[in-house]
């Protein structure tokens, strides 16, 4: 269903002179006339501000509105900064310009930020909770902001909650992948040593188009435009996109995978007749690599902490959030000069989230609108809270792609991807792509890969050991509900030498950084404090007992995983 916008009349910001003597930004739409701060005293108001929320300690604040300055001053020389973790300041309009003074600021401390409501995401917002994860936060609305009663400083609040509902899942697909992200690379071994790096064809591409082919509802539209000019373009098919293509008898020249999960390899890729490059990361499921008829070329993933210490020299690519995302980033470092967009839709088309021969998994099939987006046509579109993080990170990357990359969008009612010009079938031009050639040289490994595995194992039952532990001893702490200082002591030496295993701090804790920024955080808000209680002690000792149950039953989900015991026998 198509939804039609309205458009409120345009505002106008100018700069007045306060009382004494400060530029004031002034908001004028219609009859109503409204400064950003006083224009008699801003730094008046802005200590008056500050006064009213004296008794918020060891919170995130955010204030939207930044107006001209002066609460950021004032903040800097108030109790409140000291009390605090941190600040983060939302400047809805962007014809508020930063001073030197404030840029100098921020850029001088890790306790304060800015942003411009139209930079601020929700993928953004979400890395800010991440980041301070167990803090409270406090949203402050600037006074003379809320007089407005824009739909800018709504938008910001919007964001805001986006980016609650962002983490969240970001969260659940943290722990729902969290062992598969160690153990698929584990499984890969065999496979990234019969693969190519994908080094080799940095720039290869230079000046040719490619295709992006997706799995949305409009790939079932664009099929037999592929078909009829697939010699004009080097054709990148996702994994869902795969098996819709070959059913029409296109073969893609390249298909690429990130997924970790089993049900990617039994819905996308099983029992296909497939014999074309597959680029893939290296927490990609093993089923897939280990079944695929033709060359493999291999990524190695930032979720991956294992495999670079038997394989030198593999490239990494930004965090992909998906493989659309993960493969744009493969187009540009291939060197391909244009880009073409299809079935990436982004949203729930006629309430579909796959296109015609995509085989459903159990999550799409429960797929219900709820966002709305705009579309390619001005109008407005469903999509769901996973498909929008997906379209704002689509966002960011193309922001950092080289300005002389074009990319198109061939979906007419899709989501509109800024970056991503709208073009029809029609205007698009035959043009016959070069044949490229590809080193396939494979990668070789830098020690034995089943001693490897074994050491890994060896390593984890070791690190458990010494987890229960500590275990036992803070139990003992917690059965008598009385901590000393010397009892604290003895607990963060305890903790200092687990935090320094190798395997706990670069590995485990990769996949648990919910749990690490959390414990991180509760220390910092202790900082605050002059003097501890037994009870905060107790309750530090509470935390540290959490991410240790978390570490221990993850060693044991690891040990008794088949995936691990499979590489030892084979």
């Amino acid at each position: 269903m198509k939804r039609m916008r309205k458009y409120s009349m345009s505002y106008t910001i100018n700069l007045e002179r306060s009382d004494s003597n400060k530029n004031v930004y002034v908001y004028e739409k219609n009859e109503q006339k409204v400064p950003l701060n006083s224009l008699y005293s801003p730094e008046k108001e802005a200590e008056r501000f500050l006064k009213k929320i004296t008794e918020i300690k060891n919170h995130f604040v955010i204030f939207i509105g930044f107006g001209n300055g002066a609460l950021l001053e004032k903040l800097i020389e108030s109790k409140i900064y000291e009390q605090n973790i941190h600040f983060l300041f939302i400047e809805p309009f962007s014809e508020v310009e930063l001073q030197k003074e404030h840029i100098k600021i921020f850029s001088s401390t890790k306790k304060i930020s800015f942003i411009y409501g139209k930079d601020f995401t929700s993928i953004l917002f979400a890395d800010y909770l991440s980041k301070l994860i167990g803090i409270s936060v406090t949203i402050q609305i600037h006074p003379n902001y809320i007089k407005l009663n824009d739909q800018k400083i709504k938008d910001c609040l919007k964001v805001i909650n986006e980016g609650i509902e962002t983490k969240k899942i970001l969260n659940t697909t943290e722990m729902k992948f969290a062992l598969d992200w160690i153990l698929e690379p584990l499984a890969n071994i065999d496979s990234i040593a019969n693969s190519i790096n994908i080094r080799e064809l940095e720039g290869k591409f230079n000046g040719e188009r490619a295709m992006l082919v997706a799995s949305g509802p409009s790939l079932k539209k664009h099929m037999n435009f592929i078909k009829k000019n697939k010699d004009s373009f080097h054709l990148f098919s996702l994994g869902p996109s795969l098996r819709p293509l070959l059913q029409n008898g296109i073969a893609p020249d390249f298909a690429l995978s990130i997924d970790s999960g089993k049900t990617n390899y039994e819905s996308h890729f099983k029992d296909l007749d497939y014999k074309g490059p597959l680029i893939y990361e290296t927490i990609s499921n093993s089923n897939i690599q280990t079944n695929h008829l033709g060359d493999l070329i291999v990524v190695k993933s930032t979720a991956d902490y294992l495999s670079s210490r038997l394989f030198n020299d593999l490239y990494t690519f930004n965090a992909s959030p998906s493989v659309a995302i993960f493969t744009l980033q493969v187009i540009a470092y291939l060197g391909f000069s244009e880009v073409y967009l299809v079935g990436q839709d982004l949203a729930l088309i006629d309430g579909k989230y796959y296109a015609e021969g995509v085989k459903d998994t159990e999550i799409s099939k429960d797929m219900k609108e709820e966002l709305i987006v705009e579309d390619n046509q001005g109008g407005q579109v469903g999509t769901t809270k996973s498909l929008k993080i997906f379209l704002e990170s689509f966002e960011l990357l193309i922001k950092s792609l080289p300005p002389e990359m074009k990319i198109y969008n061939l979906s007419e009612n899709g989501a509109k991807i800024n970056g991503a010009e709208f073009i029809s079938e029609r205007s698009i031009t035959e043009r016959e792509k070069n044949k490229i050639s590809i080193n396939t040289e494979t990668i070789q490994s830098n020690g034995n890969t089943k001693l490897f595995i074994k050491n890994f194992i060896k390593d984890i039952k070791s690190l458990k050991k010494e987890v229960n532990q500590i275990l036992s001893n803070l139990n003992r702490h917690i059965k008598v509900g009385v901590i000393t200082s010397n009892d604290m002591e003895k607990v963060l030496k305890d903790f200092r030498r687990i935090a320094a295993n190798d395997m706990l701090n670069k590995v485990i804790l990769s996949h648990l950084t919910f749990m690490f920024h959390r414990i991180t955080n509760t220390f910092m808000m202790m900082e605050t404090k002059r003097k501890y209680t037994s009870k905060d002690y107790l309750a530090m000792i509470e935390e540290l007992e959490t991410l240790y149950l978390l570490v221990s039953n993850y060693c044991d989900e690891l040990l008794k995983d088949e995936r691990l015991n499979d590489k030892i026998i084979n």
